[in-house]
């Protein structure tokens, strides 16, 4: 099914839509939109900075993905 057929039938959906539904493909949309002009917060900036200084100060610490997943593993 291509775009063109895909936001035709959109459209109709939408037209027949009731308000419940509307209004979360409003909210997805919206929420869409934000991401793209997404700012962090000054205090998710601190937190960044702070664990890049962490790493920058000592790249060999912590875990590889590897390890990660394998304890995650055995917990389950």
């Amino acid at each position: 099914m291509g775009t063109a057929q895909i936001r035709e039938l959109l459209h109709e959906y939408i037209n027949k839509a009731d308000e419940r539904l509307i209004n979360l493909m409003y909210a997805m949309v919206q929420a869409d939109l934000k991401e793209d002009g997404y700012d962090l917060s000054e205090a998710h900036k601190k937190v960044l900075d702070e664990r890049l200084t962490a790493y920058q100060a000592n790249p060999s610490a912590g875990s590889s993905w590897e390890d990660v997943k394998n304890r995650i593993r055995n917990k389950l």
